[in-house]
């Protein structure tokens, strides 16, 4: 059956538009013109048109701002926020998109693009064509029906949910038609329909399902008893227009013809010379791909239960079921090349021979995407894999960190859309299922697809940044390291986390009878709500901020209120050890495998600074400072004698100093000084000898703040000084180092030139909010870009560190190996017999991984766990 596209114009241009905008840093071409909202409407298009091939395509757009909903409702809109400046030329601009892709679009005086919908919705049912609507708003659900599905847009400029009747009756079990009950009784606070005072949602779905219809609840309004008949009879007249306003059309006077929404295709030239001219060039380099594509065969593939000799470099996709890689079912191989591509379960390729010997023969270079995973997956069901020499994942990564590690996200970067959501193919939360074979096998080849026609485009543009070198020599030998220190994991003394898990347990179950008996009565303690009914309604504590749903109980209106009654020290309290109790010592009991060991996952593509962080469990979490981390870190055991670690010390200074050329900080880094009592002896104007130790945590609070781009607010806080007395501070310090104020001044100059800062190994920190118009919103992205680059050169310095200690280990036959990462600490487990020549070796490695213009100092301990450490 063939297809009618609609697509609500004004709704997704909408939505691209703050979907891209940032906070209001919006996309500018060389012309000062703003097309954030153009870039993503168009890249919305795009997407629609590669998964939706089809001869009829429409994109309604609504007629100036006076409709027939006005006439019969007043204030319909009146409360929208104006139009921001910047979108107001990119609807002129959408249309001259649409006129060069060769769309139709259409528009009636009176009327709104989503009358035009309606009428062409069924204009199409009654010509036998299935009809897709694509639109953010949930009004559409009214025109679901067997022929017409809506898709919505619910997530950046790629995410979509699709309701057919079946997924309206799950979402709300009603008919289409009775959306517009659901709309006339909650109302719509975006157009301003008032709809029943005090009606929301979950009520109005239980009118309707009693009454049928508002006309049915009106028919029956005086049986409805309670505060909600009440607000029924007083409400109904305004239900009843609401309705009618929420009501689209469907039968608008405009001459309805297919020929009206005839799609053919588009003028490659015409198409081109539209991105030219707004400076798409994302855009138009995925329009040369897709037009290259256009020529290709689409995804054939055959399902194998023996892998045919594969001779030349493949993707090769490890469809993994779940997120923890550790403990998750696979469910098959995806092999693809420009000549075949094959699909083999995970059942029949732990049978073929062939296929495990391709997977380990290191000389059959492969290609793949978050291989790390894939790699884990494998070894843990005794798959073993090699000749793994791309990573579409981590080279994406390195060109825009921040992305979501997905295939969809990561191919749509590259205007690439030939590859779908998890959730649409397997479903998600307690819905994720495994589908059909040929559903599987077709989902694990498109990524397969997608990362073999990629690659060539990421190494590419990887190139073309200069970023190659960080992807190549750094991300991906990192990427084999990770991998062998989760599978290799950390011991865990079970004993140790039972004993203290008891010990909560008897301490919490204390402070809970503590908390009763001062408050008088027993009560759910985690409960907010009941919480803050205790302290501001029982017991009349103040500074009690209400919000709709109760008082806030935060941590910061309990740490401040903590002084006006003893309960309030012990909720704190209680929140803490129950936290630690849930996330650690249970939470870690939980996390250990049979093994006896916590195997965790480095995530290396998760934050914007290139540091490493860990989930299932986090490890990075666990409290430094408290008594209650030090005994949970003790649980942490070496396997074969000890365990050692190695943290750098002072590493962000020593990164500015260099970055900044700072004289009088690299000649005292040089001569090993003191440094916070060096730059207080500068800044104070006395001898090192003579510096006192309050000068000296002043000296320090500032020179570890400043990488942060600490203010004399936050400085006369820490430093218990005047605003005068930090003011003057911090010009007393650039003054002694005064290549830090330039250094500084000269980042964020570049960063509001080029949008980015730069690492010591180029990695770039994109801050988009460099310009926004919010004062308080640019000022943070000020401090974002003068610390990004000595946060994230540490990120890399780290990384080449590990590098090179895996290489020496390698290099002196040490059994030892590195099982934990954590900040800027790395911890082993090494064998007695190797900690002297061990630490020797693995000092002098970090400590000349990375030439400074100072020197890098490594400093190392060793103990039976991990709290003895330090």
């Amino acid at each position: 059956m063939e297809q009618l596209i609609l697509i609500d114009g004004n709704s997704l241009l909408f939505k691209a538009f703050y979907a891209t905008g940032y906070m209001g840093n919006y996309m500018i071409n060389k012309d000062g013109i703003p097309t954030n909202g153009i870039f993503g409407f168009a890249r919305m298009i795009d997407r629609i048109l590669a998964d939706n091939p089809s001869n009829y395509v429409l994109v309604a757009f609504d007629y100036g701002k006076h409709t027939f909903r006005n006439d019969l409702l007043d204030s319909y809109k009146a409360t929208r926020t104006k139009t921001p400046d910047e979108l107001i030329p990119q609807f002129a601009m959408a249309r001259e998109y649409l006129t060069a892709h060769n769309i139709p679009y259409y528009e009636l005086e009176g009327y709104e693009g989503d009358d035009i919908i309606g009428t062409l919705a069924s204009f199409g049912e009654a010509h036998n064509l299935e009809v897709a609507i694509y639109t953010g708003d949930k009004d559409a659900f009214q025109l679901v029906s067997d022929k017409t599905t809506v898709y919505r847009t619910v997530k950046g400029v790629t995410g979509i949910d699709i309701y057919d009747k079946a997924a309206l009756k799950e979402k709300w079990d009603i008919e289409p038609d009775q959306v517009r009950d659901l709309l006339g009784l909650m109302g719509d606070s975006a157009d301003n329909i008032p709809g029943i005072k005090g009606v929301g949602e979950k009520t109005a779905l239980k009118l309707i399902h009693q009454y049928g219809s508002i006309e049915g609840i009106n028919e029956h309004k005086d049986e409805i008893k309670g505060k909600l008949g009440e607000k029924v009879r007083d409400g109904i007249d305004d239900a009843l227009m609401s309705k009618k306003v929420a009501t689209i059309l469907r039968d608008i006077p405009m001459d309805v013809t297919l020929d009206i929404a005839h799609y053919d295709g588009f003028d490659f030239n015409t198409l081109k010379a539209f991105y030219q001219k707004y400076d798409m060039h994302s855009l138009l380099k995925g329009l040369e791909i897709n037009t290259e594509q256009k020529e290709e065969k689409p995804l054939t593939y055959d399902i194998v239960k023996t892998l045919p000799s594969i001779t030349k470099e493949s993707a090769v996709y490890v469809n993994i079921f779940d997120e923890n890689y550790h403990k998750s079912d696979i469910l098959g191989f995806g092999i693809y090349n420009d000549e075949a591509s094959y699909y083999i379960s995970f059942e029949d390729a732990l049978k073929d021979d062939g296929f495990l010997s391709y997977m380990k023969d290191e000389k059959k270079k492969k290609d793949g995407f978050a291989i790390k995973g894939a790699i884990l997956a494998c070894k843990w069901h005794d798959i073993e894999v090699k000749g793994y020499d791309f990573d579409l994942s981590l080279a994406t990564y390195v060109l825009t960190p921040g992305i979501k590690e997905n295939m969809k996200d990561v191919s749509e970067y590259y205007d690439y859309h030939g590859v779908r959501y998890e959730e649409e193919v397997y479903g998600k939360g307690a819905k994720r299922h495994v589908p059909e074979l040929d559903e599987v096998a077709r989902d694990t080849l498109e990524k397969a697809k997608a990362i073999y026609e990629l690659k060539d485009v990421a190494i590419k543009k990887l190139k073309d940044e200069e970023q190659y070198h960080l992807y190549e020599e750094i991300e991906m030998p990192v990427t084999y390291i990770l991998a062998d220190m989760e599978y290799q994991g950390a011991k865990v003394d079970r004993d140790v986390l039972i004993s203290m898990d008891q010990q909560f347990d008897q301490e919490i179950e204390e402070l809970e009878q503590e908390i009763y008996k001062l408050a008088g009565e027993e009560f759910k303690i985690s409960s907010p709500k009941q919480l803050g009914d205790i302290l501001f309604e029982k017991l009349g504590l103040k500074s009690g901020k209400k919000t709709k749903t109760g008082y806030s109980t935060s941590q910061d209106i309990l740490e401040k209120i903590s002084d006006q009654h003893p309960i309030v020290p012990l909720v704190l309290e209680y929140r803490q050890k129950t936290k630690l109790s849930s996330t650690y010592l249970k939470g870690l009991q939980e996390q250990i495998f049979d093994d006896g060991k916590i195997h965790t996952i480095y995530k290396q593509t998760l934050t914007q600074t290139g540091r490493l962080s860990s989930v299932d469990p986090n490890l990075q979490n666990i409290p430094v400072r408290s008594e209650e981390g030090k005994k949970i870190r003790k649980a942490f055991v070496s396997e074969h004698g000890y365990l050692v670690s190695f943290d750098y010390s002072q590493i962000e200074l020593r990164i500015l100093a260099h970055l900044a050329h700072v004289t009088r900080l690299i000649e005292a880094f040089k001569a090993g000084k003191d440094i916070h009592a060096h730059t207080a002896a500068l800044v104070f104007g006395v001898p090192d000898e003579e510096v006192t130790s309050l000068q000296r945590r002043q000296a320090k609070t500032i020179n570890f703040g400043i990488i942060y781009g600490m203010s004399e607010f936050r400085l006369s806080r820490q430093n218990n000084m005047t605003l005068d007395e930090a003011r003057l501070f911090i010009a007393k310090y650039f003054e002694t180092y005064p290549e830090i104020k330039t250094y500084m001044d000269q980042v964020v100059k570049d960063c509001e030139e080029t949008g980015y800062v730069s690492t010591v190994a180029n990695r770039k920190r994109y801050i988009p909010t460099i310009h926004d118009k919010n004062f308080m919103v640019r000022e943070q992205a000020k401090r974002f870009a003068m610390n990004a680059p000595i946060q994230g050169s540490g990120a890399d310095i780290m990384k080449l560190a590990m590098i090179a200690v895996d290489q020496a280990i390698k290099e002196h036959h040490f059994k030892s190996k590195i099982i934990l990462q954590i900040h800027d600490e790395l911890i082993f487990d090494v064998y007695e017999d190797e900690v002297e020549t061990f630490m020797q070796v693995v000092k002098e490695a970090m400590e000349s991984c990375f030439k400074l213009d100072v020197p890098l100092l490594v400093e190392g301990n060793y103990a039976r766990n991990w709290a003895d450490l330090k």
